[in-house]
């Protein structure tokens, strides 16, 4: 609900990134003072700089949304889980099933066939400049949002999620402040729906899915996490599609399609996974 949020307010995309945020922490703020004293970080350093990603992320997609369709931008801004895969591998010695690689290269298909479908389109279809202009801007947002979710699961590892959500939320904030004064953006929107939709986007979009997508990344390895939010885009083409007429082709039904059974793939190989580790008496997955 996130770019539909975006194209409903009365702010520019930088703004609307900044009451979000400021929205969002008025909630945070009391659900981090309920968070054992144990599950506080100890080290701020990784989380700061998550949210930092976050915020770079969150206003290049904004813009991107300003340009392009919902379904273009959603999903190139989500072209994550090849770059966090191997984030996760380096950095957290997170190996990769070959069970789990035949899924995440058929949902990478799907993803590649569902982008190529729509790259440079219009709500119209028509290849135009400013959507170019609007894909590149979503397609450099997701090299950050790699960098947020694999700095969050290392700043993670023993962190209550609402102390997390906090600390990266905060720190995402003048990301947004310093993007709206730039571009000049008016702070204030003009009516009382203006007002609910911002409050929306910081209540459920911020606090309610980002923070679900926070507790995730925390328990399943990272590869696993950034394929599952392929599902975001497939939800977002259908809204799109219902809102504002950004209607697929046959192609991107094609993408679609291969991106959920990617997804479904993966999930059947963690399943497995669960099964073979319990009959061993182990544990698979993250630190949860």
């Amino acid at each position: 609900f996130a770019p539909i949020g975006l194209r409903l307010s009365e702010l520019g995309p930088m703004a609307t990134a900044f009451w979000r945020f400021v929205f969002a922490l008025t909630g945070l703020f009391a659900l981090a003072a309920m968070a054992p004293k144990s599950g506080r970080p100890q080290k701020l350093g990784p989380l700061v700089a998550a949210g930092v990603c976050f915020g770079l992320d969150l206003t290049l997609w904004h813009a991107a949304l300003v340009h392009t369709t919902v379904i273009n931008a959603t999903m190139l801004s989500n072209m994550t889980p090849v770059l966090a895969a191997a984030g996760g591998w380096l950095f957290l010695r997170e190996r990769v099933s070959w069970g789990f690689a035949r899924g995440a290269s058929v949902a990478l298909g799907g993803a590649a066939v569902l982008t190529m479908s729509r790259i440079g389109a219009g709500a119209g279809g028509a290849v135009t400049s400013d959507a170019l202009k609007g894909d590149a801007l979503a397609l450099f947002s997701a090299v950050w949002y790699a960098a947020y979710l694999v700095i969050l699961r290392l700043g993670r590892r023993g962190v209550d999620v609402r102390a997390a959500m906090l600390v990266t939320t905060l720190a995402s904030l003048p990301v947004a402040i310093i993007a709206t004064i730039m571009t000049g953006e008016r702070w204030l929107p003009h009516t009382t729906q203006g007002w609910l939709v911002l409050i929306g986007l910081g209540v459920i979009v911020h606090m309610g899915g980002q923070g679900l997508i926070a507790y995730g990344v925390g328990r399943l390895p990272i590869a696993l996490s950034t394929v599952i939010l392929w599902v975001q885009p497939v939800a977002a083409a259908a809204l799109g599609w219902a809102w504002y007429g950004e209607a697929l082709g046959p192609l991107a039904f094609v993408g679609a399609a291969l991106l959920l059974a990617g997804v479904w793939i993966v999930q059947r190989e963690r399943r497995g996974a669960r099964r073979r580790s319990k009959r061993r008496g182990g544990s698979a997955g993250g630190d949860g």
